[in-house]
């Protein structure tokens, strides 16, 4: 904007303010007064602010849509200048609005709208974690007899083991292991669980979340289970367990047996048994149900060429990938839990294995690190 292109006038101005005014600057020109202009002229300043691309300093002209309503200020974003120090013009499209307090104040004090600079959020002194820690697990040894969950503890029970899952579905073992164990106590059996008082199981696992339906659950299981308990050649479907369209040639109330080739399970009929559930069975306890061990390690088998059931999962879940990572591991394989393919682990993979640490997940895949871990100079932990 030119000087010669204003008129002086509060109304001429506003004219002028384009509608993306908080993207930009608001002028108002004035004449200067000629008595200023002569004390100018003496002291040889009058060309220094003739050069300028105003001649008044920034006020309060409103604008057509209100901008400048005293609701519409954000207090704090501007700044008085500093002696000797440079601003820049903001960049088009980020919002800068004066301050309308402070011009009014004094209108011959010049104000220069600027944002200020917001902390960083992360300490500069320490250096970004190397892992996400909510991807890791801990990872023994796989000379350890067993790798921590609960369902190794409740293999050879498995109503227990299914009941479990209930409870740990959507909560942390830390949260729902102390009350799964309380409410074993209170109902040490499937007939005690069968006729539990609906209102007393709730207040009992009330702290987990979703208690009544972990409630429903539970009793119904158990009222099934007596019904119809899971037993060798009889399945049931479940549509899209473990590929999708899986279980659709199989009726809704079907039973089917070893012999037929479709995809079905002993445990299918049952209510509240999801993914989840059906993946922690099959690994922990069908081989046991169908006579083909005495667990899920293959102890006991029937034939030398046995492949324990444990083999053939691909969980979702990610502690139960973990710990068939682990598995695999001890048998001398890395485990693709995509595909279920697997290669051969390499000796320093296999020292780590040995050895045991912290597993991240890289791509839905626990990978083991392979270098022992250090402290740092600052307390911090890093992998070598």
């Amino acid at each position: 904007m030119n000087p010669q292109q204003v008129d002086g006038s509060a109304s001429s101005v506003r004219s002028q303010i384009p509608a993306t005014y908080s993207a930009n600057y608001v002028q108002d020109y004035r004449s200067i007064p000629e008595e200023t202009r002569q004390l100018l002229s003496e002291f040889g300043l009058l060309s220094d602010f003739l050069d300028l691309d105003s001649d008044s300093d920034l006020s309060d002209v409103p604008s057509d849509d209100g901008i400048l309503d005293d609701d519409a200020f954000l207090h704090g974003v501007m700044q008085s200048p500093v002696q000797g120090e440079r601003f820049v013009r903001p960049a088009e499209g980020i919002p800068r609005t004066p301050l309308k307090s402070a011009l009014l104040a004094d209108p011959h004090v010049q104000f220069v709208m600027t944002l200020r600079p917001r902390p960083p959020k992360v300490s500069p002194y320490f250096p970004k974690p190397l892992i996400d820690p909510d991807s890791c697990l801990p990872f023994p040894s796989i000379d350890a007899p067993t790798f921590g969950l609960v369902q190794e503890q409740l293999a050879h029970d498995p109503f227990r083991l299914l009941i479990a899952t209930i409870f740990l579905n959507r909560t942390r073992g830390g949260v729902a292991l102390p009350v799964l164990f309380r409410v074993f106590d209170h109902f040490p059996t499937v007939d005690d669980m069968s006729t539990a008082s609906f209102s007393k199981l709730v207040s009992m696992i009330h702290s987990l979340g979703f208690q009544n339906e972990r409630a429903k659950k539970c009793i119904n299981l158990a009222q099934t289970w007596l019904a119809r308990p899971p037993k060798k050649g009889s399945r049931y479907r479940r549509l899209h367990y473990p590929r999708k369209t899986d279980g659709e040639d199989v009726g809704r109330e079907e039973c089917i047996g070893d012999d037929d080739t479709r995809v079905a399970w002993e445990i299918a009929h049952l209510p509240g048994v999801g993914p989840y559930s059906l993946d922690s069975w099959r690994i922990f306890c069908r081989d046991e149900l169908r006579g083909l061990a005495k667990d899920w390690k293959g102890n006991g088998a029937a034939s030398a060429d046995f492949v324990p059931e444990w083999k053939s999962v691909l969980p979702q879940d990610k502690e139960l990938r973990a710990y068939l990572t682990w598995m695999w591991l001890k048998e001398g394989w890395i485990w693709d839990r995509h595909t279920g393919e697997r290669k051969r682990a390499s000796e320093k993979m296999m020292r780590a294995a040995r050895r045991g640490g912290v597993a991240h997940e890289q791509d839905g895949n626990f990978v083991l690190e392979t270098s022992p871990v250090k402290k740092v100079a600052n307390g911090l932990t890093a992998w070598s």
